[in-house]
């Protein structure tokens, strides 16, 4: 978590005729404002895609999976969105017409530029294999989660991925 950027810097250093895109999770994103001020004060023209979910997801997902109910995963997020120039602004769902376009604008704008993706905040990201102990801690999760109030949680969930 949180290496997509100084990932990115040594990619577009050594390959610097190439578009070079982050991507990264807000929580993740948040961690990395110190390779920001490297991106804005050194022009590098790396764009950054931030995945917006309003929370820590793999962590929520570590602890869903040792069959924890999931605390101090929950992010207020400002919009990354509206940051001033040299950053493309936006705000838009994935999906649609103007989504596409503003990932356009931001690929060609010269410089940094970061697009603010809105997503889902109840969606999995599947690993490629499940062992058996996450699923049964996934298990105990939902049943924790349903025995304190939270069971709209899990049905939430369950709904978001079937």
């Amino acid at each position: 978590m949180a290496t997509s950027i100084g990932n990115c810097i040594g990619l577009q250093k050594a390959q610097p005729g190439r578009q070079v895109i982050a991507l990264a999770g807000d929580g993740g994103f948040s961690m990395l404002l110190g390779d920001v001020i490297t991106l804005v004060q050194e022009n590098v023209p790396i764009k950054i895609a931030v995945y917006d979910n309003g929370k820590l997801g793999f962590v929520e997902l570590e602890q869903k999976g040792e069959g924890l109910v999931p605390v101090y995963t929950d992010l207020r997020n400002p919009d990354f969105g509206k940051s001033r120039k040299p950053w493309a602004s936006g705000q838009d769902r994935q999906q649609g017409r103007r989504a596409r376009r503003r990932r356009g604008r931001v690929a060609r704008q010269p410089g940094p530029a970061l697009l603010n993706v809105k997503v889902e905040p109840m969606e999995l990201v599947m690993p490629p294999h499940a062992e058996l102990e996450n699923v049964y801690g996934m298990a105990m999760y939902s049943i924790k989660a349903v025995m304190h109030g939270q069971a709209g949680d899990v049905f939430e969930m369950i709904g978001e991925n079937l």
